[in-house]
């Protein structure tokens, strides 16, 4: 599996189903579907930029600014469709100047398809959609994630953790949800 193929892709099939009135919801991210949405692309343009041999400072540069236009769903999708490219063709020994420090591909790699994931299922949240992600995507991220949740969540941008309250049997994609901050049913 291409997992950035298949994140983005199942990232691009909630977008697609948010309705206008839903895009000022607030998700589990504490921002809204619009903000979620803004982010991911934004932080796909940083990812393709770092790949790239960019500095952190060149690669956020811009980024504050909204990105998604009149087009957040083609800004989106050119935006999922860049990183896959740049993570495909990067220099795999390449060290990343990460904002929170010196990182390795496999890092990034780990780091990048979670947000995919998580904030699929952030926005499906928001928007009043069926948060149920597809289970070979959720698979995927939680084989290459579970071994390194530590290190990943003392890069400080996952929320609070796991919250060491789920039952042996909770779904893997509840294991991956809870580990990133996330608090989901069942």
């Amino acid at each position: 599996m291409n997992l950035f193929a298949a994140a983005g892709a199942e990232l691009i099939r909630i977008v697609s189903a948010v309705q206008p009135d839903a895009w000022n919801n607030n998700t589990p991210a504490d921002l809204t579907v619009r903000e979620v949405v803004d982010h991911v692309a934004a932080g796909n343009i940083f990812a393709t930029r770092l790949l790239a041999g960019a500095s952190a400072v060149e690669a956020v540069a811009g980024l504050d600014a909204d990105q998604l236009g009149d087009n957040p769903l083609a800004t989106l999708t050119c935006s999922c469709e860049a990183q896959e490219q740049a993570f495909a063709t990067a220099d795999q020994a390449l060290v990343l100047h990460h904002p929170s420090g010196d990182i390795s591909y496999d890092t990034f790699v780990r780091f990048r398809a979670g947000e995919l994931v998580v904030h699929a299922w952030d926005i499906a949240v928001g928007a009043g959609l069926d948060p149920t992600l597809d289970p070979a995507v959720v698979s995927a991220l939680w084989t290459i994630v579970e071994p390194h949740v530590d290190s990943m969540r003392a890069m400080g941008t996952y929320g609070p953790g796991a919250s060491n309250t789920l039952p042996p049997d909770a779904s893997p994609q509840s294991l991956l949800l809870d580990a990133f901050g996330r608090r989901p049913a069942g």
